[in-house]
């Protein structure tokens, strides 16, 4: 295997590094190719698949002269999946497309949903990290048989139970309260806001902390002011970006964890919430019925509503929760796990292909 790992480059607001063309490295025994493709920074968005792909098109041309492979995959529809799409029928080489949550925005728009849809009727096999997904790629034409959901993995060496009390003294949290923890950038459409006015209708004794960074014109400045005008300031905690080391302890310090977001694909926080035995309140979107068994791990509420959020908390603190029958009902799986599923995929991909 190979990992392509475009870089987008328009003049000026590019780097110098990212203006200096292909660039080839090794991570973890693979090789790793960078290309640059030309984009337009905001504006002409519908021919963003059509440069990746002419960005992309030596590149491949070249690469198959010596080592030619026998599934292209991509990852997220647009524009990768587009793009490789184009460039699959250009080399003819069947192409496996992810989705993994973007085909949400292009739907609305008429010329991005007719790209998509070409390139996903045309796919040995789309997989998706959701059934609602999924199920769109089937009102696009792609037949049932080509379609898999596979939601996504976690790393079991990182993410498992632990002691609750001492993964609040390393981060400095308090060990006398509640403490609800949402691991999200700070984004609108994460549902933050939902989160603190819902946190203004719980017991005083309940904290929540919102791990990220500023993102999508979201900062933490603005939750403060929200905070404040629902006046729950001493309430939130805003500890900033954190390395991913750092992610496991929150959970574990937690005694549930929340994702209020508007739109998701799978995220990967639920998972690694209930890997780390902790409940998790969320709301419906993109994959979460998929991996989030309901009522034995948590709960699940309509997105952009905050009395449904609340009562869910407030039920979710109420409850005695056991980590290890949490971890058991969830049935999280690994990214070994995973990997053997994808793999599949392509097995039956080239099955058919001979």
């Amino acid at each position: 295997m190979k990992v392509c790992a475009p870089i987008p480059w328009f003049p000026i607001v590019s780097s110098r590094n990212e203006s200096q063309g292909p660039v080839v490295g090794e991570w973890n025994g693979l090789t790793v190719y960078r290309p640059k493709f030309f984009y337009f920074p905001r504006i002409l968005k519908n021919y963003d698949a059509q440069l990746y792909a002419r960005g992309l098109r030596q590149w491949l041309q070249e690469l198959c002269k010596s080592w030619r492979p026998d599934v292209l995959d991509a990852h997220f529809i647009w524009p990768d999946g587009v793009a490789v799409a184009a460039l699959a029928r250009k080399v003819g080489i069947p192409y496996v497309i992810t989705l993994r949550g973007k085909l949400y925005e292009c739907l609305p728009i008429p010329s991005q949903k007719k790209q998509c849809e070409d390139a996903l009727k045309h796919a040995s096999a789309v997989i998706s990290v959701s059934g609602p997904m999924a199920n769109e790629a089937f009102k696009l034409g792609v037949p049932k048989n080509r379609i898999f959901i596979i939601p996504n993995g976690i790393d079991r060496m990182r993410l498992r139970p632990g002691n609750k009390e001492l993964s609040r003294q390393k981060l400095g949290l308090p060990e006398n309260r509640r403490i609800l923890v949402t691991i999200a950038h700070l984004g609108h459409r994460k549902g933050h806001k939902e989160a603190i006015q819902a946190l203004a209708g719980l017991p005083n004794d309940v904290q929540l902390v919102i791990v990220g960074g500023a993102a999508q014109g979201g900062n933490a400045d603005i939750l403060r002011d929200v905070a404040a005008r629902f006046d729950v300031s001493d309430r939130l905690i805003l500890p900033g970006p954190q390395p991913y080391e750092k992610i496991p302890l929150y959970l574990n310090a937690a005694d549930a964890s929340v994702l209020a977001s508007y739109r998701e694909g799978c995220p990967n926080v639920v998972l690694e919430s209930l890997a780390c035995g902790t409940p998790v309140v969320a709301s419906d979107v993109g994959a979460v019925r998929d991996i989030l068994p309901e009522p034995e791990v948590g709960r699940i509420v309509p997105p952009q509503e905050v009395e449904p959020l609340r009562g869910a908390l407030a039920d979710v603190l109420n409850r005695d929760w056991d980590q290890k029958e949490i971890v058991r009902a969830s049935g999280v799986k690994s990214w070994d796990e995973v990997a053997k599923d994808v793999q599949n995929v392509f097995c039956k991909v080239l099955r058919t292909k001979g």
